[in-house]
């Protein structure tokens, strides 16, 4: 069993005694701060210019295979040699990727604004 004098020398060592946290020089909470915001800038950045490659890649190329037919565009039955047509691309084989919906929907958005170059009547000069 542990006596109370060793239960808080060990508790003083894996917590701190409050003593040493103090002892640190500002500069060096400085420094770790800095390198943390350092990191979440970096990794900003990069997540900023994965998305920005993907939603071009999207607008170049738009289209991806379908998921179900594996971009064939139909199905074999299981009897025979009949095909059918997969239902969800309508025998296509291509569907609309996901950036691309999400720049249909920014293009459908800013096409509803209001146009406020609009020309105005003789009248209303």
């Amino acid at each position: 069993m542990l006596s109370a004098a060793a239960t808080s020398t060990l508790t003083a060592a894996t917590h701190g005694s409050g003593q040493g946290s103090a002892s640190l020089p500002l500069s060096a909470d400085l420094a770790a701060t800095l390198h943390t915001v350092e990191q979440a800038a970096t990794v900003t950045l990069i997540v900023t210019a994965a998305a920005a490659f993907y939603l071009l890649t999207c607008a170049v190329w738009p289209f991806g295979k379908c998921r179900k037919c594996k971009g064939v565009g139909k199905f074999k039955s299981p009897f025979g040699n009949a095909f059918r047509h997969c239902p969800r691309c309508d025998g296509s084989g291509l569907r609309v990727r996901l950036g691309r919906h999400i720049i249909n929907r920014i293009r459908a958005t800013r096409g509803a604004g209001t146009n406020t170059t609009s020309k105005t009547s003789k009248g209303d000069r």
